[in-house]
């Protein structure tokens, strides 16, 4: 009763006690996650003991990764630590800077060390590819990222890098038979308009739109009226930079798809039901519907245009990152067959695939982010 009583006399001490012994109980009724929507990630799993691993310190180190995400309540405690950054008027969170009107940007302030290694060997593994096609009809573009185009919405003080005169710089050393199409012009012309998501990486379709009208012009065809199109909206998207950053007021984004009629879609061999996967817009990761994810050779077949007995069917080739998933489907206004590669995750030889596929253009088309930082590139020379 004695120990009781001096225990009483630090009540401070006694409830945080209690509330550590209780908290710890009721994390230990929990089932583990596989999957946070909130994070759009998959959560570490319990790791199975060894004493090898143990001895290595390879356990000790998964279990705490373990602990740290399947910690109780975690997605509230994310939010709560968001909130009180926020109230400390911090502006950026896990390298994702806060812009003006709801804009998220990853930081960008240098490209030295390791990273301009792996760019300049990726821009070599481009110049290789262009030259090695010369007579393919090869088309190059470097998609600018959100803030090369409206620099005016990053926070002040952030200074990042010259995207746009990089880019420049990269078209100076292609050969004179690629075709160059330079959307930055395009994008900063209608950059008051919605064209790159708030909380995403990507731009949204309407920005895709506006680069493949200027493709198809350089190209010497006539755009899809984007009027003429039936456009779906989904609501509620927070994208690749929200997942990082976990900011707690984000601004939602608005994802706007077009059905545009095909007439069968391959992925990997594998017939598919549509272009689009349609569950991804009930999910966080909502971008994942276009095109199904990212997948190593897609082919859609145009449902828009006929295709004559006996005559030549028209075919695109598009080499590319995820940018390209929701430019992708306007092309069958123009093409009979839309071909796609992510050599990301690609099985077998592009120089095969392009030596037998009858293509009558091929568009290599990468953002500028991923020229930078993407290990696949070396995929362009096989």
């Amino acid at each position: 009763m004695k120990q009781v009583k001096q225990l009483l006399r630090y009540p401070v001490v006694l409830v945080f006690f209690l509330f550590l012994f209780g908290y710890t109980l009721f994390d230990l009724t929990q089932t583990d996650r596989e999957y946070s929507e909130f994070e759009n990630k998959y959560l570490a799993q319990k790791p199975p003991f060894t004493m090898k691993a143990f001895l290595n310190n390879e356990w000790t180190q998964d279990y705490e990764e373990y602990i740290n995400d399947q910690f109780v309540l975690r997605d509230d405690w994310i939010t709560l630590k968001s909130v009180c950054e926020s109230m400390l008027l911090k502006i950026e969170n896990n390298g994702i800077a806060y812009g003006e009107d709801g804009y998220m940007f990853e930081k960008f302030t240098t490209l030295s060390g390791d990273q301009r290694a792996q760019y300049d060997r990726n821009l070599g593994y481009a110049m290789t590819f262009l030259n090695n096609h010369q007579n393919d009809n090869v088309t190059f573009a470097i998609i600018p990222n959100a803030y090369a185009i409206m620099p005016e919405k990053l926070p002040a003080g952030l200074e990042q890098i010259d995207q746009l005169g990089l880019i420049q710089e990269a078209y100076a050393q292609a050969p004179e038979s690629a075709g160059i199409v330079d959307f930055s012009g395009t994008l900063t012309e209608h950059k008051d308009e919605y064209i790159y998501y708030r909380t995403d990486h990507h731009w949204t379709t309407l920005g895709a739109y506006y680069a493949y009208a200027q493709l198809m012009q350089q190209l010497g065809q006539e755009p899809v009226a984007l009027s003429g199109l039936d456009g779906k909206t989904v609501e509620n998207f927070y994208g690749t930079y929200f997942s990082k950053a976990k900011k707690f007021d984000a601004q939602a984004d608005t994802i706007t798809y077009y059905e545009i009629p095909d007439a069968g879609v391959t992925i990997d061999g594998k017939e598919q039901d549509g272009y689009y996967d349609f569950s991804k817009f009930e999910v966080r990761d909502k971008y994942a519907a276009f095109l199904r994810g990212n997948n190593g050779y897609t082919v859609i077949k145009s449902g828009v245009r006929t295709v004559e007995e006996e005559q030549e069917p028209s075919r695109i080739l598009i080499i590319k990152d995820s940018y390209a998933n929701s430019f992708a489907p306007f092309l069958l206004c123009n093409y009979d067959e839309v071909h796609i590669v992510d050599p990301r995750y690609l099985a077998g030889s592009l120089s095969q695939l392009i030596n037998e596929g009858g293509f009558d253009e091929i568009l290599l088309m990468y953002n500028f982010s991923n020229l930078v930082t993407d290990t696949n590139l070396y995929k362009l020379g096989y």
